[in-house]
C-alpha cells in the first residue's frame, strides 16, 4: 500500500499497525508550518545519531518552499546528515526499514518518506571460529549481524567485482538475504537460478540459514550434502573467487555456498599453509579416515559372522572368545553400540558445556566399560567403535552423512556379509556420482576425471604451481 499525502492517515496507519509495540517510538514535530513526525524502534536505532544527524538538523532547517514535495527534496539533499538515505513510497517499506534499524521521517503533504540508517542494535563480536578451527589461519568468524558479514567479506576481497545483491524473503515476515558472488567469475546464469530459487521460496519468514538451504539442494536423493557452509570469511573469499556464490542470511553466523563438491570436504584452509607434502599426507588421512567411519564397523560384522576364514587364526580365537559370553549376534552389538554412541554425544552436544564434558566422560568410561564387563559387548566391537567414532571427526563435514551410512551397511553386513556391503559401496558410490548440481557433477575432478584440477584434490601441489592454474567451478561443466 502506497503512503498517502493526508497527514492524518499515514499517522494513524502507523499508529494502528504498531499499536502494543513498546518499543516503537513515534515524536510529532512541526517544520516550517507543516507537520511532520519521525518513527524508529527503540533498541535498533542509535539514539544519539538520531538526535544529532537526523531531529535537529532537519528541527533548526529553514526551508521556505512552495510545494510540500520541494521541502522533503531540500531535507533529503542537503539536511539530513545520515550517509545511508532511502526515498520510500509504501507502508510495507517503511515497516521493514523501522525493524532494520532505520529511522523514518514523514512530511505531511508529500506521500514520501525519507529512511535514514542509524542502527545500533547490540552485537556479537567477531570471534575465533568454533567450528572450523585452523591451527595457521585467521582468528575471525561470521556474526548474526548481516551487515557485519558483508563488512567481513569486503574487507577480504577489496574489488568492486564482489558484488552483494540483498533480497527480502519471507511471507508473513520479511528476512533480508544477500546474494554475494564476484561478477567476472561466477556464472550469470548460475546466479541467476540461485536468485530465483530464493525468490521463489515458499516461506513465512527464514529463522535459519538451513531453511534456504534446502531449496538450493539438488532434487536427486542423497545422505551427502550438495550445499556447502562456512562462518569463516576466508573461506568463503576462496569459494567465490571459484566462481561459486554465497548466501548470507540476517540472524545467522553461517554462510552457505554452491555449487558444492565432494572433494570439498577433504580440505580446509591450513593445507595451503602448510608445506605440499604434509597438505598431501594429510589430504589421504583425511580420505582413509572417511572410509573406515563409514565401512570398518560393516567389514568387521560381515567377516566375523559371515566370512571367519578371511581373520588370521590368533585374532579370529580372540575374537570368538569375547563374542562367547555376549547375548546378542555381531550385528545387534555393533548397532547398539552406534545408537548407544549417538545418544551420548548428543546429549553431550545439546547440554550446557561443564555437563555436557561429564557425560562423555561418563559414557566414554563408565557405561562402555561397564557393557564390557557385564558382557554385553564384546571388548573387539568396542574398539572397532571408537576407532569409527575417531576417525568419523576427521571429516567433521561429513559427520551427518556417515552416521546413518554406517548403520546401513552394518545391516547389510549383518544380512548378506561382505557381498552385501560391495554392493552398498556400489550404489553408495553410483549416487555420489550421479548427483549433478546447477549442470557441474559432485564428484569432480574425481570422478568423470579432470585432470587439470587433480592437483589439489587428493594431493597439494605447491604455489609456483597452483598460482598458473586458473580454479573456477565452472569449467567443470565439460567434464560430465
Amino acid at each position: 500500500m502506497y503512503l498517502l499525502d493526508n497527514y492524518e492517515l499515514n499517522a494513524a496507519s502507523f499508529k494502528a499497525d504498531f499499536k502494543n509495540c513498546s518499543d516503537f517510538l513515534f515524536r510529532e514535530v512541526k517544520i516550517c508550518e507543516k507537520r511532520a513526525f519521525f518513527m524508529a524502534m527503540d533498541g535498533l536505532v542509535d539514539t544519539l545519531q538520531v538526535n544529532r544527524l537526523i531531529i535537529q538538523p532537519i528541527l533548526n532547517a529553514e526551508i521556505k518552499t512552495e510545494t510540500a514535495y520541494k521541502s522533503f527534496e531540500i531535507i533529503k539533499s542537503s539536511v539530513a546528515g545520515a550517509i545511508e538515505l532511502k526515498d520510500i513510497v509504501t507502508f510495507e517499506e517503511c515497516e521493514f526499514l523501522l525493524m532494520s534499524g532505520f529511522a523514518v521521517f514523514i512530511l505531511e503533504g508529500c506521500p514520501h518518506a525519507l529512511a535514514m540508517g542509524v542502527q545500533g542494535w547490540n552485537r556479537r563480536s567477531t570471534d575465533e571460529p568454533t567450528n572450523e578451527a585452523m591451527v595457521k589461519g585467521a582468528k575471525e568468524c561470521f556474526v548474526e549481524t548481516l551487515n557485519d558479514n558483508k563488512a567481513l567479506l569486503r574487507k577480504r576481497l577489496k574489488t568492486p567485482h564482489l558484488k552483494l545483491k540483498q533480497i527480502n524473503v519471507g511471507k508473513s515476515a520479511k528476512t533480508p538475504v544477500v546474494i554475494a558472488y564476484i561478477d567476472n567469475q561466477a556464472d550469470s546464469d548460475l546466479i541467476e537460478e540461485i536468485e530465483e530459487r530464493i525468490r521463489n521460496a515458499s516461506l513465512d519468514t527464514v529463522p535459519d540459514y538451513g531453511c534456504i538451504k534446502a531449496f538450493l539442494s539438488t532434487d536427486l536423493k542423497s545422505f551427502f550434502p550438495s550445499v556447502g557452509n562456512t562462518e569463516r570469511p576466508d573461506v568463503l573469499a576462496s569459494k567465490l573467487l571459484e566462481g561459486r556464490v554465497g548466501i548470507m542470511v540476517e540472524g545467522t553466523p553461517f554462510v552457505i555456498y554452491v555449487p558444492y563438491l565432494f572433494t570439498d570436504n577433504f580440505s580446509s584452509l591450513d593445507d595451503y599453509n602448510n608445506p605440499p607434502f604434509y597438505s598431501s599426507f594429510i589430504r589421504v588421512l583425511k580420505y582413509i579416515s572417511f572410509l573406515i567411519s563409514c565401512f570398518l564397523p560393516a567389514f568387521y560384522v560381515a567377516v566375523g559372522a559371515h566370512h571367519q576364514e578371511l581373520i588370521p587364526t590368533t585374532l579370529l580365537y580372540i575374537v570368538a572368545a569375547s563374542e562367547e559370553t555376549t547375548p546378542f549376534p555381531l550385528v545387534v552389538e555393533a548397532v547398539i553400540i552406534h545408537i548407544l554412541y549417538e545418544i551420548m554425544r548428543e546429549a553431550g552436544l545439546r547440554l550446557p558445556k561443564p555437563i555436557g564434558h561429564a557425560v562423555s566422560i561418563i559414557g566414554a568410561i563408565v557405561i562402555g566399560e561397564a557393557m564390557v564387563t557385564a558382557g554385553i559387548i564384546g571388548e573387539p566391537m568396542l574398539v572397532v567403535v571408537a576407532l569409527t567414532a575417531i576417525s568419523s571427526y576427521v571429516v567433521y563435514p561429513l559427520y551427518e552423512s556417515v552416521a546413518i551410512i554406517r548403520i546401513i551397511f552394518i545391516l547389510l553386513a549383518g544380512f548378506a556379509g561382505i557381498y552385501g556391503v560391495i554392493l552398498g559401496i556400489g550404489v553408495l558410490f553410483m549416487n555420489i556420482s550421479a548427483l549433478n548440481q546447477y549442470g557441474i557433477p559432485y564428484s569432480v575432478p574425481l570422478s568423470p576425471l579432470t585432470v587439470s584440477s587433480i592437483g589439489d584434490t587428493v594431493i597439494r601441489e605447491n604455489w609456483r604451481k597452483l598460482s598458473k592454474r586458473k580454479v573456477n567451478v565452472n569449467n567443470l561443466k565439460g567434464a560430465d
